[in-house]
């Protein structure tokens, strides 16, 4: 298979960087790459990839500027990713580095500007979603003869279910912020949106971090069709154990 470690050791380092800092369990990962409105070349991918959010209770996820992310940079994915068993080897390895991220810690993304592509595919990989009104969500891939490949069609359909991700993804069409709040892509709307995403984040980032777990755990049995013996065991779990019995001694 295609090393895309390799690829971008070949390149440039290029002005893309994904990078995070992580305080008082909270980890801020930032897609920086605004000339190219955070458009992925192979070296950020890699950032993506390699990226240590260790300690983190929380992730806030947002781009530099004015933009989210546009997906990938086609003049470097042409250039450089254009060989046979490409394709597999880029969607495997983006779809790990999304799937890593996903499951350190619930994600707050905060989108301003837009999430195209494969960057729409990483913003469904959020836990939630605040929007700037005037974004835009775009699963744009069949205008470009391709098809989700980051594990964007999976985070689709927990997300807003199998019938609308069809619809989504055949269509192609680029939502506004109040449509994709009606569908269930964003969860709210705030001008400017990173403050609040920010607030949110550092609210989750000081919970009990096996609370959020089992929170999260919950919300994605009842999605797998298993979700009452799941939540029985989670509550089961968690009632007398040393959060519950911090929080009870509080009040």
């Amino acid at each position: 298979m295609i090393d895309l470690h390799a690829i971008a050791a070949s390149l440039p380092r290029g002005s893309g960087r994904v990078h995070a800092t992580v305080k008082d369990g909270l980890a801020e990962v930032v897609l920086d790459h605004p000339a190219r409105r955070n458009a992925f070349t192979p070296h950020m991918m890699v950032d993506l990839a390699g990226l240590d959010v260790s300690g983190a209770r929380c992730i806030l996820l947002h781009g530099e500027g004015q933009s989210f992310c546009s997906g990938g940079d086609l003049g470097a994915v042409r250039q450089h990713l254009a060989v046979p068993g490409a394709g597999r080897a880029l969607a495997t390895f983006m779809a790990n580095a999304i799937a890593r991220l996903s499951r350190h810690a619930p994600i707050v993304g905060c989108l301003e500007g837009h999430a195209l592509g494969g960057g729409a595919e990483l913003l469904a990989a959020c836990d939630i979603v605040i929007a700037s009104p005037s974004a835009e969500v775009g699963f744009v891939q069949a205008r470009l003869g391709v098809s989700p490949g980051f594990g964007g069609g999976a985070f689709l359909a927990r997300r807003v279910g199998p019938g609308r991700t069809r619809a989504i993804l055949v269509a192609a069409e680029r939502l506004s912020a109040s449509r994709a709040w009606s569908l269930g892509l964003v969860e709210e709307i705030a001008d400017p949106p990173l403050p609040r995403a920010r607030e949110l984040a550092t609210r989750i980032a000081a919970m009990p971090p096996e609370a959020v777990a089992g929170a999260r755990e919950v919300a994605e049995a009842w999605v797998q069709g298993d979700g009452g013996a799941t939540e029985l065991d989670v509550f089961d779990r968690l009632w007398g154990g040393p959060a519950h019995i911090a929080a009870l001694d509080r009040r």
